[in-house]
């Protein structure tokens, strides 16, 4: 026979669902606000900004990896290492074609960098969690404004 235990009082229903979540809430609050700087911006640079800050998603794991001592194995340093590789050649790419071929090359570098994101969120290695959720939520909503609307 087992016995269930009570859930922490505060973290039931809805208001615990929000209360573990906040990572997305921030995600959402975070990149709306950006989006809304950067929208009124000419095309051609809001292409250089959207290709810097793939290349920076993946640089800031890198970065905090090293810091807080997750990269002692080498397969995750090859990992990290080989991401920020890889998201700074779509940077380069991105940058380097007309915007409207950019924009599919970039929403492929979020999209990317999303799925790069739930993995660290599962493994619980490299970033914090929350960081991870964050960051997915983010590059979800970059990649949809980009093959939605085109632009931010």
């Amino acid at each position: 026979m087992t016995t269930a235990t009570a859930a922490p009082a505060g973290r039931t229903g809805i208001r615990g669902a929000l209360a573990r979540r906040w990572p997305t809430g921030l995600g959402i609050a975070a990149t709306t606000a950006s989006l809304a700087l950067i929208s009124p911006l000419p095309e051609r640079l809001q292409t250089q900004i959207s290709a810097w800050g793939v290349l920076t998603a993946a640089v800031i794991y890198l970065t905090w990896g090293t810091a807080r001592g997750q990269l002692g194995a080498r397969r995750w340093l090859t990992a990290q290492t080989t991401a920020v590789l890889g998201f700074g050649a779509i940077a380069i790419a991105a940058a380097s074609v007309d915007p409207a071929a950019a924009r599919y090359v970039l929403a492929a570098g979020w999209l990317a960098h999303a799925a790069w994101d739930l993995v660290h969120h599962r493994a619980d290695r490299v970033v914090p969690r929350w960081y991870a959720e964050l960051c997915m939520v983010c590059d979800l909503i970059v990649a949809a404004a980009l093959l939605t609307v085109g632009t931010f």
